[in-house]
């Protein structure tokens, strides 16, 4: 079974948390991480994404952020920008891939 027919989760540090705090990991669903990363980026809103299999093989995903494998990102494109996501949960977005 691959993660099409899954949830493939990136697990990031809660935003919650204040500094004196411990941190914590949060997972969150891959495609709400990069949703948010592109909206906070670039011109670009909820209704303009599609679902982030259309723009990238989930399992590649997958393979990244997953610890037992060599992978140490992915890039693709989402409506003309240039989204990497990186084994650490980081997601980078270029402005325009044009």
């Amino acid at each position: 079974m691959g993660a099409e027919s899954a949830d493939v989760y990136i697990l990031r540090p809660d935003e919650d948390a204040s500094e004196d705090d411990e941190p914590w990991v949060n997972p969150r669903p891959a495609s709400d991480v990069v949703r948010q990363e592109l909206e906070e980026r670039v011109d670009i809103d909820e209704d303009d994404f599609d679902d982030l299999s259309a723009y990238v093989d989930l399992d590649d995903i997958a393979a990244v952020v997953d610890t037992n494998t060599d992978e140490e990102s992915v890039t693709f494109d989402v409506n003309d920008h240039e989204v990497t996501v990186h084994e650490s949960g980081a997601v980078a977005v270029d402005e325009s891939t044009d």
